[in-house]
């Protein structure tokens, strides 16, 4: 595996966890992860850990990471791995929503969609500071609205809040997601796709399928 380093720990989780040095053939795309695990650990699991921007040496990493992986700490990396957003070149309204997940894990997908020149929404109750100006703020109860004006979606949630999961309270009506929509699912991967463990096993329409290596980002 090769050696990471946290060069710094942030206390607004909603922008990025920590920032990450590492090779740059290691920097995960948006939606993609590295394993990461510090050896110095009791615990024999890695952690996955998602982009979200890139930075001076490495990328910005999104949150949850671990509350005792502080500055200084060195990392065992492996990655990247699974499957990543991809903004389709025609996308001109691009509309990123967290549900009950940190827009961290979507913001890397800011520079790809103004590279394009595409306009942008992000849809959650939380938003970071420090976004572009002409970045458009909307509440998560303004996620079918924001569905029918875009021609693609970016979605970050767990299983259990997908559309047409669960009802959400305080949405007017359920969103209906563009003909171009991903979402990446945020689940627990243990294995990294190692030992096709089933903890992140997704359903869709072929049947069920591993976030860890079959996604974490799936068509809708």
């Amino acid at each position: 595996m090769t050696e990471g380093r946290i060069l710094e720990r942030f206390l607004d989780g909603r922008r990025a966890a920590a920032r990450i040095a590492c090779p740059r053939t290691l920097i995960p795309a948006p939606g993609q992860y590295l394993l990461a695990h510090d050896p110095a650990s009791r615990d024999p699991l890695a952690v996955p850990v998602f982009s979200g921007g890139s930075a001076r040496e490495g990328f910005l990493a999104a949150s949850p990471l671990p509350p005792g992986w502080n500055p200084g700490l060195a990392l065992s990396l492996r990655g990247p791995l699974g499957r990543g957003f991809v903004l389709p070149v025609s996308a001109r309204r691009v509309a990123l929503a967290a549900l009950d997940a940190s827009p961290a894990y979507l913001l890397g997908l800011i520079p790809l969609a103004y590279a394009q020149g595409a306009a942008l929404s992000l849809v959650c109750d939380d938003p970071p500071d420090g976004l572009p100006a002409d970045v458009e703020i909307r509440p998560l109860a303004a996620l079918a609205e924001v569905s029918d004006w875009a021609d693609y979606l970016a979605l970050a949630a767990p299983r259990a809040s997908l559309p047409g999961r669960r009802e959400r309270p305080g949405w007017p009506r359920p969103p209906q997601v563009p003909r171009e929509a991903q979402a990446l699912v945020v689940t627990p991967m243990p294995c990294g796709g190692l030992a096709d463990c089933g903890v992140c096993s997704v359903e869709v329409k072929r049947g069920m399928e591993l976030a860890c290596k079959d996604g974490p980002v799936f068509n809708l």
